[in-house]
């Protein structure tokens, strides 16, 4: 696997698709994003899902911006959740996307007897854990 020194994660958002509410936030100390931001960010991508899905085109996984400021937003779609990551234009999307299967996995093992993701407070257990993935790889940078 290659992780080049440049990987750069700015955010997590870990939501339930069903309500499109963000069950858990995950960001870096460089983030510009604060909570308005994904806020209005986890909504954009809740009405993307919603149209795709209306129209029956398939799931969105990748959104990138270019410029000085690009990005990928890197979405992994498992029932009952969605993660999503924001990550620098230029690091390797195939790295992100196992990093988010990674979490993922981890995620529905943690809570598979979950019924009631609108309790979030409950979720905030899986912070060290995602904190504990940046740690061990050179994947986030700066945690």
């Amino acid at each position: 696997m290659f992780i080049n020194n440049y990987t750069m994660l700015d955010i997590i958002l870990i939501q339930h698709m069903i309500s499109g509410l963000n069950i858990l936030e995950y960001r870096l100390k460089h983030t510009k994003l604060d909570e308005k931001h994904s806020d209005i960010f986890s909504g954009f991508l809740s009405a993307i899902q919603n149209i795709t899905k209306e129209l029956n085109i398939g799931s969105v996984i990748l959104i990138s911006t270019q410029g000085e400021k690009g990005h990928n937003c890197i979405i992994i779609n498992r029932d009952p959740i969605r993660v999503i990551l924001l990550v620098d234009e230029t690091d390797p999307i195939s790295v992100w996307r196992e990093t988010g299967e990674l979490i993922v996995e981890k995620f529905l093992k943690m809570y598979a007897h979950t019924k009631d993701y609108n309790e979030i407070t409950q979720f905030e257990s899986f912070k060290p854990i995602l904190q504990n993935i940046c740690k061990n790889t050179t994947y986030c940078g700066e945690t």
